[in-house]
């Protein structure tokens, strides 16, 4: 039994691109104990595009052998490799999913929401991803089943299964990066029996500054945290699972780069960054009318401290620095119960909400003057959001047509708390009721070929860190808006997905119709060094674009064990802020923050040399078009110029009876481009190889 449960899992590791998503389960029957492995859902799998073709949505899916190979630094790492997701910037890089980011697109671990104390959304720079059995990343609105901020998407980081492997089990792995002296070490260990599992991780890295192309460094980039995780499961015969988890986040210190804000004479770092999360969750399966029923309940507390020191121009010296320690903690729940109806209809029922509240107090101190201020902006501000919601999925007997719709109704309760400032401005307390609605066809063209579309009203609260407090983000210091509204949206996705053969396809169309749309806009007359944005309601915006990803895979070349797999993306996306403008389809003035056209192309060849012994070698070529950028000066714009990057990976893999060594070579930036993502000031990094070697055992 257990040998079959390991072949199994070992060939799901090696060739994770054919495999279907599943977990291994404990059954009991009859005093006997088997291990089978559930499908977690009936779908079409596109190996060579990790493109899970769902009827509905696009869906792609980054599994831990993925992760592996990348040989990834943080989430950003990751995610850029999925057709629509932008990166900005080195590690601590906003997401941008089909030129939305920040609160527009929900990023949940386990189901549960993921928030911090970053204007731009939750940026994954606490999340240890090789804890990950997988990254899922679903492209539309899907605001009414997931809450406020799924206009663009929701990306889900699932936790690896303790029930993998029955026993003891470990791994341990160790990773170096030449460009900028990367160290990492994780230790991970996982028992299980037939009802309970119990797993543990560790993880620590450091860096040094890292190096632009052509080998200048990047002042102010070195970093280090360390991860701590663990987890406890129960399973009574599978119809009831009860997890609890928590994991520890100590960040810091951390920096921008130096120019980061387009001026050297600013120097922003976070001495501590430290985040801790928990979560219990219950799923229980009684597979009659009640299909599953779902719940959890969760708790996250975050510690950072971020100083900005300004040198004078003239003398080099220190002359003024603003030090906050943001304090913030925020508690959720989710539920979902899943009922079949009648055999072509399925209903889905829930709840979801979170208590957010955040404080940001703040020491201004001015060297040449010789005065301090200790100046406590915000003191338990933050937001209250609950709602509930419904959604029906009906497929009438023998129809090629499936259809669904959805409803949900939101309340949102801002409180800004006590405000202690300069300015001695008032704080805000106001309540918001908002509704998100849902429907959408399904037409199955030919046998494993889609037709979808979707249209949804979406509703976006402003965050607690968008109206409060102020922080850096990618290219400048972002400042709070406590004025803030609400902002609503007219969504579209339309979707021709499927597989032909050993190819696969998924081509995907989007518009975004959003009033008073929460923009981040340059402050001209802010006083203030460098770059400088502040949160403004714009009254009409647009946003619209497509996205193909290609593959196609072919086994027995030359060989009976060789399989080569191809696979390309297409991304062109453009936004419009629609000002004055008479309608939704006039010109409108360019927005910021809309990635220009990309296109990224994968080859790689996969051979079993024998029973226990394969390697892969592949390469990727990356290529973002020049942009002409909204620009956050009297020039009137700058440009993005455009760039190309090569990379390359090889790896090995030995099996010895219950161990196994993998050994894996990324390489980055081959050509060592200079080049600047397209919204950073400072240039990415130059050429680098990375080396990792994983023990399991």
């Amino acid at each position: 039994m257990h040998i079959n449960r390991f072949i199994l899992y070992l060939s799901l590791c090696l060739f994770p691109m054919e495999a279907t998503a599943g977990t291994f389960v404990p059954v009991k029957k009859d005093s006997t104990t088997r291990w089978v492995c559930e499908l977690n859902e009936v779908s079409i799998t596109a190996a060579p595009l990790r493109q899970r073709l769902t009827e509905s949505y696009s869906v792609t899916v980054l599994d831990s052998t993925f992760i592996e190979e990348k040989i990834a630094t943080s989430l950003i790492d990751v995610l850029e490799a999925v057709p629509g997701i932008t990166k900005r910037s080195e590690y601590h890089s906003a997401i941008v999913l089909r030129g939305l980011g920040g609160k527009r697109l929900l990023v949940t671990r386990d189901g549960n929401r993921r928030m911090g104390n970053f204007p731009n959304g939750f940026m994954g720079q606490g999340v240890n991803i090789y804890d990950l059995a997988k990254i899922e990343v679903i492209k539309g609105p899907a605001s009414v089943k997931y809450g406020p901020g799924a206009i663009t998407g929701i990306i889900n980081l699932e936790s690896k299964s303790s029930f993998l492997q029955p026993g003891l089990h470990g791994r341990t792995f160790t990773s170096y990066g030449t460009n900028n002296d990367e160290k990492s070490a994780l230790v991970g260990l996982n028992w299980a029996n037939l009802d309970q599992a119990v797993s543990f991780s560790a993880r620590y890295r450091d860096a040094d500054d890292y190096l632009y192309g052509l080998g200048e460094t990047a002042k102010n980039s070195a970093f280090r945290e360390k991860d701590l995780r663990a987890s406890y499961s129960y399973e009574n015969n599978y119809a009831l699972t009860l997890t609890a988890e928590s994991e520890l986040h100590l960040g810091g210190p951390w920096g921008r780069p130096v120019g980061f804000n387009g001026t050297s004479q600013m120097r922003v770092y976070n001495t501590y960054d430290d985040t801790w999360h928990s979560a219990l969750s219950a799923v229980w399966k009684p597979e009659r009318k009640i299909k599953r029923v779902e719940g959890s309940v969760y708790f996250d507390q975050e510690r950072r401290r971020q100083i900005k020191d300004s040198y004078d121009m003239g003398t080099g010296d220190l002359s003024y620095r603003e030090d906050i320690r943001y304090r913030n903690w925020y508690a959720g729940w989710r539920g979902l119960a899943v009922l079949t109806v009648t055999p072509g209809l399925e209903l889905n029922l829930g709840t979801d909400g979170v208590f957010y509240r955040i404080a940001s107090p703040t020491v201004l101190t001015d060297y040449f003057l010789h005065t301090t201020i200790n100046n406590r902006v915000t003191e338990n501000s933050g937001i209250f959001l609950g709602g509930l919601f419904a959604e029906a999925d009906y497929q009438p007997t023998d129809s090629r047509f499936k259809f669904r719709v959805g409803a949900r109704t939101d309340v949102s309760v801002i409180n800004e708390g006590s405000v202690h400032d300069t300015l001695l401005a008032e704080g805000r307390d106001s309540r918001v009721h908002s509704w998100n609605g849902t429907a959408g066809v399904v037409y199955t063209a030919f046998r494993n070929v889609y037709l979808s579309f979707q249209i949804a009203r979406s509703c976006r609260m402003p965050d607690a860190t968008e109206m409060f407090i102020t922080t850096s983000g990618t290219d400048g210091m972002i400042y709070g808006n406590s004025s803030l509204m609400p902002e609503y949206g007219l969504n579209l996705d339309a979707g021709l997905r499927g597989t032909f053969g050993p190819c696969s396809f998924d081509l995907s169309f989007f518009s975004n119709f959003l009033n008073d749309f929460i923009s981040l806009e340059y402050w001209s007359n802010s006083g203030k060094k460098g770059i400088n944005y502040l949160y403004l309601n714009i009254d009409k915006a647009r946003i619209f674009g497509m996205e193909l990803a290609l593959g196609a895979r072919f086994l027995h070349v030359l060989h009976p064990d060789n399989r080569v797999i191809y696979s390309s993306s297409y991304v062109l996306t453009r936004g419009d802020q629609l000002t004055g403008e008479p309608n939704w389809f006039s010109g409108g003035k360019p927005l910021r923050n809309i990635p220009p056209f990309n296109t990224r192309q994968e080859l790689f060849f996969r051979r079993m040399l024998t029973s226990a012994k394969s390697i892969y070698v592949g390469g990727d070529i990356l290529f973002y078009a020049t942009q002409n950028r909204i620009a956050p000066s009297s020039e009137g714009g700058y440009v993005s110029p455009s760039y190309t990057l090569f990379g390359a990976s090889a790896g090995f893999t030995l099996r010895r009876g219950t161990h196994k060594w993998d050994f894996r070579l990324k390489g980055d930036n081959l050509a060592d481009n200079r080049y600047r993502p397209f919204e950073s000031l400072v240039p990415s990094m130059g050429r680098n190889f990375k080396l990792l070697i994983n023990i399991d055992f």
